[in-house]
Protein backbone atom coordinates (compact mmCIF):
# COMPACT_ATOMS: atom_id res chain seq x y z
CA UNK A 1 0.00 0.00 0.00
CA UNK A 2 1.20 3.51 -0.80
CA UNK A 3 0.46 6.39 1.56
CA UNK A 4 -1.89 8.93 0.08
CA UNK A 5 -0.17 12.27 -0.41
CA UNK A 6 -2.16 15.48 -0.14
CA UNK A 7 -0.19 17.68 -2.52
CA UNK A 8 -2.46 20.66 -1.91
CA UNK A 9 -1.77 20.51 1.81
CA UNK A 10 1.98 20.29 1.18
CA UNK A 11 1.79 23.30 -1.10
CA UNK A 12 -0.05 25.24 1.60
CA UNK A 13 2.65 24.32 4.14
CA UNK A 14 5.37 25.42 1.69
CA UNK A 15 3.66 28.76 1.11
CA UNK A 16 3.27 29.33 4.85
CA UNK A 17 6.92 28.44 5.48
CA UNK A 18 8.05 30.83 2.76
CA UNK A 19 5.88 33.63 4.14
CA UNK A 20 7.23 32.98 7.63
CA UNK A 21 10.84 33.16 6.38
CA UNK A 22 10.12 36.42 4.55
CA UNK A 23 8.62 37.92 7.72
CA UNK A 24 11.59 36.79 9.80
CA UNK A 25 14.06 38.30 7.33
CA UNK A 26 12.06 41.54 7.25
CA UNK A 27 11.98 41.71 11.05
CA UNK A 28 15.74 41.08 11.23
CA UNK A 29 16.32 43.78 8.62
CA UNK A 30 14.16 46.24 10.55
CA UNK A 31 16.08 45.46 13.75
CA UNK A 32 19.38 46.04 11.93
CA UNK A 33 18.07 49.31 10.52
CA UNK A 34 16.94 50.45 13.98
CA UNK A 35 20.32 49.58 15.50
CA UNK A 36 22.16 51.45 12.75
CA UNK A 37 19.93 54.52 12.97
CA UNK A 38 20.25 54.73 16.76
CA UNK A 39 24.01 54.27 16.83
CA UNK A 40 26.15 57.14 18.05
CA UNK A 41 28.90 57.87 15.56
CA UNK A 42 32.02 59.86 16.36
CA UNK A 43 33.40 62.47 13.98
CA UNK A 44 37.10 63.31 13.98
CA UNK A 45 39.66 64.67 11.55
CA UNK A 46 41.90 62.05 9.95
CA UNK A 47 45.67 62.20 10.12
CA UNK A 48 47.83 61.97 7.00
CA UNK A 49 48.55 58.22 7.45
CA UNK A 50 44.87 57.52 8.15
CA UNK A 51 43.84 59.45 5.04
CA UNK A 52 46.38 57.52 2.97
CA UNK A 53 44.89 54.25 4.20
CA UNK A 54 41.37 55.45 3.39
CA UNK A 55 42.45 56.50 -0.11
CA UNK A 56 44.13 53.17 -0.87
CA UNK A 57 41.55 50.88 0.72
CA UNK A 58 38.27 52.76 0.36
CA UNK A 59 38.33 55.60 -2.16
CA UNK A 60 39.86 53.60 -5.01
CA UNK A 61 36.98 51.16 -4.62
CA UNK A 62 34.25 53.80 -4.18
CA UNK A 63 35.07 56.25 -7.00
CA UNK A 64 35.93 55.92 -10.70
CA UNK A 65 39.62 56.45 -11.48
CA UNK A 66 38.82 59.50 -13.63
CA UNK A 67 37.04 61.14 -10.69
CA UNK A 68 39.83 60.64 -8.15
CA UNK A 69 42.47 63.26 -7.49
CA UNK A 70 46.00 61.89 -7.00
CA UNK A 71 46.76 61.00 -3.40
CA UNK A 72 49.74 63.37 -3.43
CA UNK A 73 47.46 66.31 -4.34
CA UNK A 74 45.03 65.48 -1.53
CA UNK A 75 47.79 65.14 1.06
CA UNK A 76 49.38 68.41 -0.08
CA UNK A 77 46.05 70.23 0.28
CA UNK A 78 45.66 68.85 3.80
CA UNK A 79 49.21 69.86 4.75
CA UNK A 80 48.65 73.38 3.42
CA UNK A 81 45.41 73.73 5.37
CA UNK A 82 43.11 74.16 2.37
CA UNK A 83 41.35 70.83 2.93
CA UNK A 84 40.46 68.45 5.73
CA UNK A 85 38.95 64.98 6.01
CA UNK A 86 36.34 63.78 8.47
CA UNK A 87 36.35 60.17 9.53
CA UNK A 88 33.09 58.97 11.06
CA UNK A 89 33.61 56.07 13.45
CA UNK A 90 31.52 53.39 15.09
CA UNK A 91 33.80 52.86 18.06
CA UNK A 92 37.17 52.21 16.44
CA UNK A 93 35.67 51.15 13.10
CA UNK A 94 35.50 53.55 10.18
CA UNK A 95 31.89 53.89 8.99
CA UNK A 96 32.21 56.79 6.53
CA UNK A 97 34.55 59.49 5.30
CA UNK A 98 34.06 63.02 3.99
CA UNK A 99 36.81 64.98 2.25
CA UNK A 100 36.20 68.72 2.47
CA UNK A 101 37.81 71.71 0.76
CA UNK A 102 37.68 75.06 2.55
CA UNK A 103 40.66 77.36 2.12
CA UNK A 104 41.04 80.17 4.65
CA UNK A 105 38.70 83.01 3.82
CA UNK A 106 36.15 80.94 1.88
CA UNK A 107 32.53 81.45 2.85
CA UNK A 108 31.50 77.90 1.89
CA UNK A 109 32.75 74.36 2.34
CA UNK A 110 33.05 72.05 -0.65
CA UNK A 111 32.22 68.37 -0.25
CA UNK A 112 34.94 66.79 -2.36
CA UNK A 113 34.35 63.07 -1.67
CA UNK A 114 31.83 61.30 0.53
CA UNK A 115 31.15 57.60 0.99
CA UNK A 116 29.81 55.21 3.59
CA UNK A 117 31.87 52.02 3.81
CA UNK A 118 30.08 48.90 2.48
CA UNK A 119 29.32 47.29 5.84
CA UNK A 120 27.30 50.36 6.88
CA UNK A 121 25.39 51.03 3.66
CA UNK A 122 21.66 50.70 3.00
CA UNK A 123 20.70 51.77 6.52
CA UNK A 124 20.14 55.52 6.04
CA UNK A 125 23.47 56.46 7.59
CA UNK A 126 24.57 58.54 4.59
CA UNK A 127 21.57 60.84 4.89
CA UNK A 128 22.04 61.04 8.65
CA UNK A 129 25.69 62.09 8.29
CA UNK A 130 24.99 64.58 5.51
CA UNK A 131 22.42 66.26 7.76
CA UNK A 132 25.07 66.55 10.49
CA UNK A 133 27.78 67.89 8.16
CA UNK A 134 26.87 71.62 8.32
CA UNK A 135 27.30 71.58 12.10
CA UNK A 136 30.77 70.07 11.69
CA UNK A 137 31.79 72.77 9.22
CA UNK A 138 31.50 75.65 11.68
CA UNK A 139 30.48 78.97 10.16
CA UNK A 140 30.25 77.82 6.53
CA UNK A 141 27.31 79.50 4.77
CA UNK A 142 26.61 76.46 2.60
CA UNK A 143 27.99 73.09 1.56
CA UNK A 144 28.73 72.88 -2.17
CA UNK A 145 28.58 69.50 -3.89
CA UNK A 146 29.93 68.48 -7.27
CA UNK A 147 27.80 65.57 -8.47
CA UNK A 148 28.89 63.73 -11.60
CA UNK A 149 26.65 64.29 -14.63
CA UNK A 150 25.01 60.99 -15.63
CA UNK A 151 25.25 61.80 -19.34
CA UNK A 152 29.03 62.17 -19.01
CA UNK A 153 29.73 59.53 -16.35
CA UNK A 154 31.51 56.20 -16.75
CA UNK A 155 28.77 54.67 -14.59
CA UNK A 156 25.59 56.55 -15.47
CA UNK A 157 23.40 54.50 -13.11
CA UNK A 158 25.66 55.32 -10.16
CA UNK A 159 25.63 59.02 -11.06
CA UNK A 160 21.82 58.98 -11.16
CA UNK A 161 21.69 57.31 -7.73
CA UNK A 162 24.04 59.93 -6.28
CA UNK A 163 21.92 62.79 -7.63
CA UNK A 164 18.82 61.15 -6.19
CA UNK A 165 20.51 60.69 -2.82
CA UNK A 166 21.62 64.32 -2.60
CA UNK A 167 18.17 65.54 -3.67
CA UNK A 168 16.51 63.43 -0.95
CA UNK A 169 18.92 64.96 1.56
CA UNK A 170 17.83 68.48 0.64
CA UNK A 171 20.58 69.53 -1.78
CA UNK A 172 19.29 71.66 -4.65
CA UNK A 173 20.59 71.94 -8.19
CA UNK A 174 21.96 75.31 -9.34
CA UNK A 175 21.64 74.09 -12.96
CA UNK A 176 25.23 75.20 -13.48
CA UNK A 177 27.71 72.57 -14.64
CA UNK A 178 31.45 72.20 -14.36
CA UNK A 179 34.20 70.60 -16.41
CA UNK A 180 36.96 69.75 -13.95
CA UNK A 181 40.03 68.02 -15.37
CA UNK A 182 38.46 65.05 -17.21
CA UNK A 183 35.12 64.90 -15.38
CA UNK A 184 31.78 66.72 -15.69
CA UNK A 185 29.68 67.74 -12.70
CA UNK A 186 26.45 69.38 -11.70
CA UNK A 187 26.83 71.95 -8.93
CA UNK A 188 24.51 71.34 -5.99
CA UNK A 189 24.00 73.32 -2.77
CA UNK A 190 23.18 72.03 0.71
CA UNK A 191 21.95 74.97 2.78
CA UNK A 192 23.29 75.45 6.29
CA UNK A 193 20.83 76.13 9.15
CA UNK A 194 20.67 79.79 10.11
CA UNK A 195 22.14 80.98 6.80
CA UNK A 196 20.26 82.52 3.90
CA UNK A 197 20.21 80.32 0.81
CA UNK A 198 22.77 81.40 -1.77
CA UNK A 199 21.66 82.42 -5.23
CA UNK A 200 22.87 79.95 -7.87
CA UNK A 201 25.30 82.52 -9.30
CA UNK A 202 26.70 83.24 -5.82
CA UNK A 203 27.16 79.52 -5.13
CA UNK A 204 29.13 79.05 -8.35
CA UNK A 205 31.26 82.11 -7.65
CA UNK A 206 31.98 80.77 -4.14
CA UNK A 207 33.06 77.43 -5.66
CA UNK A 208 35.26 79.25 -8.17
CA UNK A 209 36.80 81.19 -5.28
CA UNK A 210 37.69 77.88 -3.58
CA UNK A 211 39.53 76.74 -6.68
CA UNK A 212 41.33 80.03 -7.19
CA UNK A 213 42.69 79.72 -3.66
CA UNK A 214 43.85 76.12 -4.09
CA UNK A 215 45.27 75.79 -7.61
CA UNK A 216 47.60 77.86 -9.76
CA UNK A 217 46.27 80.29 -12.41
CA UNK A 218 47.68 77.97 -15.08
CA UNK A 219 45.78 74.98 -13.69
CA UNK A 220 42.68 77.11 -13.32
CA UNK A 221 42.74 78.17 -16.96
CA UNK A 222 43.53 74.68 -18.20
CA UNK A 223 41.41 72.41 -16.04
CA UNK A 224 38.38 74.29 -14.65
CA UNK A 225 35.38 75.59 -16.60
CA UNK A 226 31.90 76.54 -15.43
CA UNK A 227 28.84 76.66 -17.62
CA UNK A 228 25.60 78.58 -17.04
CA UNK A 229 22.22 76.88 -17.50
CA UNK A 230 22.07 78.23 -21.07
CA UNK A 231 25.40 76.54 -21.88
CA UNK A 232 27.51 79.70 -21.94
CA UNK A 233 30.93 79.70 -20.27
CA UNK A 234 31.12 81.62 -17.00
CA UNK A 235 33.46 82.12 -14.06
Amino acid sequence: MFAQIDFRQNIRYAILDKAKNVMLRKAASERDLYRMCTKTFTWRLLTGPELTEVYLNEMRRDFPAGELKPLSMILTSEAEGTAHTWGVFDGDTLAAYLLMVRPEGCRVSQLDYFAVVPAYRAHGIGAQLLAQLPAQEGDAEAILIEAEMPEKAEDAAMAVRRLGFYARCGAWDTHYTEHLFDAWFRILVLDCPGCASLAPEAAVEALADCYRRTISPTQWQKHVQFFAPDGSVCG
